[in-house]
């Protein structure tokens, strides 16, 4: 049956109508329920869909959306608020700062501050991100934890890397001041990763208030895991290979592209004349030598019965008597290939820890064992902690901290 084109057009014509009617606009303003000021930049989306806008610099929003759909609005630093249109244009929105940070607790020399209080320049060191990088050093793993700290390393295994909080010193060490468990210390080589429960940095001039002039290239403060709660056996470890490049890595030309090199250089000198070169012959051509010492010398014309070299010769005129013959490598050696390969690391850590109102104790073992890419180099480590603490009064509790680490390198 054929529909006339007119009723094929009346019966599209209302659907379209219906879907454009079926949103209505939307405005309103984000607020901080604290202080009751504007919220700028906070994000405002339509739930389970890409459609979304940005608050103005005075809070405000517009946004299209079905009447009853609903709006998500997210800052960071704020809880996540989720409203129902309900067929409203108009809608004011609250958000609420987010307590847990706001009463994150840092570490500041002197004591503690909660993290909304803090002034100075300090950074605090994501610990379970650090933790990913598979590294035995700790000052190793620090690189690209914290903004303004820059962590420069030999690629050896086992070799402390140079941290610089503030750039490099014209005199005298550029290297940051060390604080484990508030006890200074010049290097943290011997710590566990997996021992260190948070790290914070002070990178400005507030911390040499508190540690003098040591505390001139900043601080890096670390506190240890302590025991909580109930009886607990963790364990955590990995194994994986550490890769190297393949193939020709420099781009170094082959023994055959370096005779044309040379061959190119030597027509370029001198235009038009033949060419002769001692080791590469003469002709159109370089031919690669098949013995490097005869200069020159192509295979079967040298008897190689005839090599004498004395490596325990005394007199220098006994050099003369010598007769080296040594072969041309003509394929070429990759040296990198050569010298380098992938190699595997593994990490092992085992802890005992326990808590209480009485007092609290961690036990903790690791062994680390890390194969260096370049051959004859390796990195192997033991190392045992215990941190215990024990409230015998309210007015005495003693603390006991310990470390033992066994390594070669």
């Amino acid at each position: 049956m054929r529909i006339p084109l007119f009723m094929f057009i009346v019966l599209l014509f209302p659907v379209t109508i219906f879907a454009q009617e079926d949103e209505i606009l939307v405005t309103g303003v984000v607020i901080d329920t604290e202080s009751g000021m504007p919220v700028p930049s906070a994000n405002v989306i339509e739930k389970g869909t890409s459609n979304g806008v940005l608050t103005n610099f005075d809070g405000e929003f517009s946004i299209e959306v079905p009447p009853q759909a609903t709006l998500v609005f997210s800052y960071i630093g704020y809880a996540n608020n989720e409203i129902q249109v309900d067929g409203r244009t108009e809608i004011e929105v609250s958000l609420e700062p987010k307590a847990a940070a706001l009463q994150e607790v840092v570490v500041v020399g002197y004591g503690t501050q909660r993290k909304v209080d803090l002034t100075g320049a300090v950074s605090v060191v994501d610990m379970e991100s650090m933790n990913r990088q598979p590294s035995p050093q700790v000052s190793e793993q620090l690189q690209g934890q914290a903004s303004g700290v820059t962590v420069t390393s030999s690629g050896q295994p086992g070799e402390p890397p140079q941290v610089r909080i503030r750039g490099i010193n014209t005199f005298g060490d550029s290297s940051p001041l060390y604080v484990v468990d508030g006890v200074p210390a010049q290097d943290i080589n011997y710590l566990n990763p997996n021992d260190i429960a948070s790290m914070q940095v002070l990178k400005d001039a507030g911390s040499a208030s508190i540690y003098g002039a040591r505390a001139a290239n900043g601080v890096i403060i670390i506190t240890t895991k302590k025991g909580t709660g109930d009886l607990e056996v963790n364990y955590s470890g990995y194994y994986g290979t550490q890769m190297v490049p393949e193939g020709n890595v420099y781009d170094i030309l082959s023994p055959q592209e370096h005779a044309d090199l040379r061959w190119a250089a030597m027509e370029n000198t001198n235009p038009g004349e033949p060419i002769t070169d001692r080791q590469y012959g003469s002709g159109a051509e370089p031919t690669l030598p098949y013995y490097i010492l005869p200069g020159g010398a192509s295979e079967g014309e040298v008897d190689e019965s005839t090599y004498y070299v004395d490596p325990y010769y005394t007199e220098s005129g006994a050099v003369n008597g010598f007769n080296q013959i040594i072969r041309a490598n003509q394929q070429g050696t990759n040296w990198f290939q050569e010298i380098f390969s992938n190699a595997p690391i593994m990490n092992h850590n085992i802890s005992v820890s326990q808590g209480g109102e009485k007092g609290n104790f961690l036990f903790s073992l690791n062994y680390m064992d890390q194969e260096g890419t370049l051959i004859n180099t390796f990195y192997e480590r033991y190392t045992a902690r215990v941190n215990s603490q024990f409230n015998i009064t309210d007015n005495f509790s003693p603390k006991n901290s310990w470390d033992i680490k066994k390594n070669w390198a």
